[in-house]
């Protein structure tokens, strides 16, 4: 397999995933459900999810130390539709830091990656991002890009240089980017679009060319952000809130809340209207899901002593984003099992199908696996024919969806609705040349 084969292996997973969680939770029956389901191979290993990207037989990826436990989710069946998870025992790629890739014993030709590390890259640039990170003042950092289209590209906001360093061959000026806190991320001349992450930092969110969706930049200037385990659960449930950095006095303490997002973002909404408060910041929340309505939810913590140019001064600032259920009657329960994706870009998880197979979309409302597919990997179709485009800009520049298949109307019935309008038409305008009102 080609390095840019394997790269698209990656972005194939987003497209399987979200047919899966649409096919599982609103199809009208198991064989529709099932010719979606993902066939790809997930590694959950500290409490993240990674995707299994192929090696081409071109690429040297040497196995190194031990890394620790963690648990393969592979298919069972051809169509992907029976999975079973498999203890494993995770090794280092080479010199990689294991919490941006990593291998597995037994399985020399896969590895496993993390979020959204070198998207923007594909073939040969995709292996050189991964595999010769940028080392400096003694750590690693990952490339990550802004997408090509739409255009225009946006470049990183850099600051001020802070040092030098060697990548790919060559020595490169490193550069403060602005708002960001220097051991998170940093800047490279000669590469205005590209960041470069450190391992822990910001696992999920991507580069958008619309600011709406520049999740990125967002996490990377915000106090504090988020990972969640599990990415969703039902009202009284418990999700477990991760921070991906150390905390400053000025955040730890400080208030987290929730509020349901209107669009598929990491965003704090301008009219957010009450927010919900569910716990106060530290490395480790244990936070129990509120009795609110179904949705995506952003965590939002406020902190007056945390002032940066990322939020526009004020207060409040996004912190991660997870799914809250309500449980159905009849439902046998949530399973929520968490899958890497994205092609390196974000996380996923998976339902279950008999779980929400009776839980039908009422009508013009999203459904759950509408919610879910879109806060995991943006309201956009998945695939290659994105060409680069992040999901949130593919999303906007796709036409409206269609009705379901069980709202569009018969032909017959379609007829028999125009003849009764066109009755009532005439009925309404009364005999031609008569005067109306006794005029």
């Amino acid at each position: 397999m080609s390095g840019r084969a394997s790269f698209g292996a990656l972005r194939t997973v987003s497209s399987l995933l979200v047919t899966l969680l649409m096919s599982a939770l609103v199809s009208v029956s198991p064989a529709s459900a099932a010719s979606g389901c993902p066939t790809q191979t997930f590694l959950k290993y500290n409490h993240l999810a990674y995707a299994a990207v192929s090696i081409p037989s071109t690429v040297p990826v040497p196995s190194g130390s031990s890394a620790g436990a963690g648990t393969i989710d592979e298919p069972t069946s051809s169509n992907g539709c029976r999975r079973a998870d498999k203890p494993v025992h995770v090794l280092r790629a080479g010199s990689l830091d294991p919490a941006v890739a990593a291998l597995v014993a037994g399985r020399p030709r896969t590895i496993f990656v993390i979020g959204q590390r070198c998207a923007g890259f594909a073939g040969s640039s995709f292996w050189a991002c991964l595999l010769t990170p940028l080392v400096f003042d003694g750590q690693q950092f990952t490339g990550t890009s802004y997408p090509a289209r739409p255009p225009p590209r946006k470049t990183v906001p850099l600051g001020p240089a802070i040092g030098t360093a060697r990548y790919h061959g060559r020595r490169v000026t490193v550069h403060r980017i602005d708002g960001v806190d220097p051991s998170l991320a940093v800047g490279i001349s000669g590469r205005p679009s590209e960041a470069f992450l450190s391992p822990r930092t910001c696992p999920y969110p991507g580069f958008s060319n619309i600011p709406t969706y520049d999740d990125l930049l967002r996490c990377l200037r915000a106090p504090v952000w988020f990972t969640f385990d599990p990415p969703g659960n039902d009202v009284g449930g418990t999700v477990v809130a991760r921070s991906d950095r150390a905390l400053s006095p000025a955040v730890t303490g400080a208030s987290i809340s929730i509020v349901k997002l209107p669009v598929v973002a990491n965003i704090v909404p301008a009219h957010s209207g009450r927010l919900t408060g569910v716990g106060h910041v530290s490395a480790q929340v244990d936070l129990r899901v509120p009795d609110v309505p179904a949705g995506v939810y952003e965590a939002v913590v406020s902190c007056a002593r945390c002032a940066s140019s990322g939020n526009g001064g004020g207060p409040l600032y996004p912190a991660g984003s997870f799914l809250i259920t309500t449980k159905p009657k009849t439902s046998l329960g949530i399973r929520i099992v968490s899958y890497a994706l994205l092609a390196a870009f974000l996380a996923a998880s998976f339902f279950a199908f008999r779980t929400f197979r009776r839980r039908r979309v009422a009508s013009g409302r999203p459904g759950v696996g509408t919610l879910l597919g879109q806060m995991l990997m943006g309201p956009g179709p998945a695939g290659s024919s994105r060409r680069g485009r992040s999901w949130s800009e593919d999303a906007a520049a796709r036409p409206p969806a269609r009705g379901s298949p069980e709202q569009a109307a018969s032909p017959r019935a379609t007829r028999a609705t125009r003849a009764e309008r066109g009755a009532r038409r005439r009925k309404s305008a009364g005999p031609r040349g008569r005067k109306r009102d006794g005029g």
